[in-house]
């Protein structure tokens, strides 16, 4: 059994991997905690491109850490994925590249502003996907 849950910092996100790390304890599933970095670059940013993708990929990296102390757990326990690009094709070809019993999600998330993940992408991903998806709505 695998569970994957999608993570973007916000208490939803934190809440949704609190859910799906209660489920792959109670089943004796894999758990893979995944973040998205949804950001996209213009020419004007290209001075900066470097320094700018190190922050991004430093805050990606925290918030994964973030989901893991979350639920109390190492790295050694959970597998984490780091992505880059549009949220919603990242996250299908994962779900589509790999055996997933379960996508774990919350509701909202911080949005495009930040370019990051969920909302209604959360939506969009319980269309396309063939295994369940389990959208989280309430914060613990």
């Amino acid at each position: 059994n695998n569970i994957l849950v999608l993570v973007d910092g916000s208490d939803f996100s934190l809440n949704a991997a609190k859910v799906g790390a209660s489920m792959a304890d109670k089943y004796g599933s894999k758990l893979t905690l995944m973040h998205v970095i949804g950001k996209s670059f213009s020419k004007t940013t290209m001075p900066d491109l470097e320094l700018e993708i190190a922050g991004l990929r430093a805050e990606g990296s925290q918030i994964l850490n973030n989901a893991l102390l979350s639920i109390g757990k190492s790295e050694n326990e959970v597998e984490l994925i780091l992505s880059w690009g549009n949220p919603l094709d990242i996250i299908l070809e994962e779900a589509g590249n790999k055996p997933y019993d379960l996508i774990v999600m919350g509701s909202r998330g911080l949005g495009t502003i930040k370019g990051l993940l969920m909302g209604s992408v959360s939506e969009r991903v319980s269309r396309s996907v063939k295994c369940p998806v389990l959208i989280v709505k309430e914060l613990a």
